[in-house]
């Protein structure tokens, strides 16, 4: 976790920022007045205005830090609270009270960003750490619909791996890839009926829905679609999961012109051994997509 102490500024309230020289600033006023209050306590014994200062000195505390939970750490161990203001290498203190909360992934991610790597090697043959980072790479890729099906493949070996650290991490993976659909899924502001229906299509091509939810979730999808735009390739990609009838595939290429529906219904096609119609449809631009690679 990043504790907000190692960035240079960061924001105040009203979206103004505080600079380290103020930061510092605060800091060393807060300790000034902390030992000051100490001082008093000591020659003139416990008053009611040695309770104002500490009101005073942790709301100075909570100014600098803008952490509730470390405040309340701080006030209960007072007069210790001194020891707050010791710079630790990478912010240990600071990293123990700071509640992470993973971000909102929002990005844009097409084709270009997929490295090649030979995952099916790292698989069966990768150290410890080359499987794991393959994990997390696997969340990147579902979460953002790349692959899905592959990808939940690879996870599933990795969740099956002879090492215990490369198991729990896959198996944290999956479990990270779980959250993140059935958390955006649930969240109210998720109204847009394409953003929704894309959402539930990608969780369950993930397989990890069963039973009961995969149900509600494909009931859920068919009451939503009607309301999809006809122009979105993905519209046709959900009527082929709901129907499995690949024509919808051929339909969508004629409304959209998107290439790779026209790819999917070649290769449904050809798994059906359908190889006559396939060879009618011959031509440079079916051979170059019928030779795109199906796996990273």
């Amino acid at each position: 976790m990043t504790s907000k102490r190692v960035d240079v500024t960061y924001f105040g309230k009203e979206g103004k920022y505080f600079s380290s020289p103020v930061r510092m600033l605060l800091n060393v006023t807060n300790l000034v007045i902390i030992f000051l209050n100490l001082i008093t306590v000591f020659f003139y014994g416990l008053r009611i205005e040695n309770f104002i200062v500490l009101l005073i000195s942790a709301i100075m505390f909570y100014i600098e830090r803008r952490n509730f939970p470390e405040v309340v750490i701080f006030t209960l161990a007072y007069p210790l609270s001194w020891l707050f203001f010791i710079p630790l290498k990478n912010e240990e203190i600071e990293d123990f009270f700071n509640i992470p909360i993973p971000p909102e992934i929002r990005l844009n991610i097409d084709e270009s960003i997929k490295v090649v790597l030979p995952v099916k090697t790292i698989l069966f043959m990768g150290i410890t750490t080359e499987k794991k980072a393959v994990a997390r790479q696997i969340v990147n890729y579902v979460i953002h619909g790349i692959d899905i099906e592959e990808n939940m493949k690879y996870l599933r070996i990795l969740i099956k791996d002879s090492h215990m650290d490369v198991a729990l991490y896959a198996g944290q993976a999956n479990e990270d890839i779980e959250n993140y659909f059935e958390s955006r899924i649930a969240k109210p502001e998720n109204s847009c009926d394409i953003e929704l229906c894309l959402l539930v299509y990608r969780y369950l091509r993930t397989g990890i829905p069963k039973g009961v939810l995969k149900e509600k979730l494909e009931s859920l999808l068919r009451n939503k679609l009607d309301r999809m735009s006809d122009r979105i390739p993905q519209y046709y990609e959900i009527l082929y999961y709901l129907t499995k009838k690949e024509d919808y595939f051929l339909e969508g290429y004629n409304k959209t012109n998107e290439p790779e529906l026209l790819r999917k219904y070649l290769l449904e096609k050809l798994r059906k051994r359908e190889y006559i119609l396939v060879k009618n449809n011959l031509n440079e631009v079916t051979n170059i997509l019928l030779c795109k690679p199906t796996e990273q």
